[in-house]
């Protein structure tokens, strides 16, 4: 079994209908924006979490729901896990295919 991240946590997931790596956020969306993600500060705060990330899974909306460590230093919200960080950015073996592209790419 996968060791429990320490510290503050989030929750990550792919998009069943494109495999789009996305997000839980406070009110049970999903987002591809890792800043906008909520944020579980106690083990209450990261099991309500849970409990939404697990309903959309089993509603069939993401799939490989999984609780990583939050890096909240700064101002900006990310994965602190690298693996994470590049799941959420997109395909990096062609920098002109993929999230990366732009904002609009999904559009």
């Amino acid at each position: 079994m996968a060791k429990k991240p320490a510290g503050p946590q989030m929750f990550i997931a792919n998009r069943l209908d494109d495999g789009r790596a996305v997000f839980l956020t406070a009110n049970g969306e999903w987002t591809k924006v890792a800043a906008d993600a909520a944020v579980g500060q106690t083990d209450e705060e990261v099991e309500a979490l849970a409990v939404l990330a697990h309903g959309a899974e089993d509603a069939n909306l993401v799939v490989s729901v999984t609780a990583i460590a939050a890096d909240t230093e700064g101002n900006n919200l990310a994965p602190a896990h690298m693996k994470f960080a590049m799941q959420a950015k997109g395909p990096s073996v062609r920098l002109d295919l993929g999230y990366q592209v732009s904002p609009n790419w999904e559009q």
